[in-house]
């Protein structure tokens, strides 16, 4: 063989190796992501799939946590079938289905909303429901007339708040101080996330409070919230500052994931 000849199988075994090369590390890319994603898959099927209630409200936080779309199609279908038993994994399961962000979940939230015999759930459909498709939410909130429940009052006010529409502020407000514990921790988490950065905005937030997300606030907390409320336009204040707080929940969100990648990362890097 000449020396041309030579040259030219030598280039050509050399594109040989670094395509395989790159098929390989390809391959591997794809590998990586499908055992990441079924690798969340399977993890939340085997918990919605337990015995234990706390183990299904587990896998129905990690499926909130996670893109996990088998798990998600489990839960859609577990509560079109009404075969899961406790309110209190149902109240999860449309949580998760709301943390989804897809609108083809919307009409199972409004499933629970208009037969769940448990208004905790029912609470927390109202909020999914808005989260995946606030004009079906706008729907679903004109057909089903306002509910005496408790629960049912305050899954409105927060759905509705969802959306930057203050209607139920005083609703959120009175839930605040009830008796009833969750309902307290529910409005509460609401209010911080919804009221207390528009009143930030505005600069009438009592700096003399320090509230923590997902605890209840004192009593006199929300009666100076409730007193500054009041004063001001808080629905022109939620349309203005509205796309401005989205952006800052995304920031939060992918700060979150971040840290979260980096733990694992360096849980298994330096494992022993």
């Amino acid at each position: 063989m000449d020396r041309a000849g030579a040259t030219f199988w030598t280039r050509r075994r050399r594109g040989w190796v670094a395509g395989g090369l790159t098929a390989l590390v390809l391959a591997a890319a794809v590998a990586v992501e499908y055992q990441r994603i079924g690798g969340h898959d399977r993890e939340a099927l085997v918990l919605l799939r337990s015995p234990q209630d706390e183990a299904r409200k587990l896998g129905a936080w990690l499926v909130a946590r996670e893109h996990a779309p088998a798990a998600l199609q489990y839960i859609a279908d577990t509560l079109d079938k009404q075969s899961e038993t406790d309110a209190a994994v149902r109240e999860s399961f449309v949580y998760a289905l709301g943390r989804a962000g897809d609108p083809r979940f919307t009409e199972h939230a409004a499933r629970v909303v208009r037969e769940d015999p448990d208004a905790y759930a029912r609470q927390a459909a109202w909020v999914a429901a808005a989260r995946l498709d606030a004009a079906r939410f706008r729907a679903l909130a004109a057909e089903i007339p306002p509910q005496p429940d408790p629960w049912d009052q305050l899954g409105r006010a927060c759905a509705w708040l969802e959306l930057g529409d203050l209607r139920g502020l005083d609703t959120l407000l009175d839930a605040a101080v009830a008796e009833d514990e969750q309902q307290r921790r529910v409005a509460a988490l609401a209010l911080y996330r919804g009221v207390a950065p528009l009143l930030e905005a505005a600069g009438r937030w009592p700096i003399q409070y320090v509230v923590h997300e997902g605890q209840p606030w004192p009593a006199e907390v929300v009666a100076e919230v409730r007193r500054r409320a009041a004063e001001l336009d808080l629905t022109a204040l939620a349309a203005d500052t509205r796309r401005h707080v989205a952006k800052a929940a995304l920031v939060r969100r992918n700060v979150w994931r971040l840290h979260h990648t980096r733990d694992r990362l360096a849980a298994y890097l330096f494992r022993r």
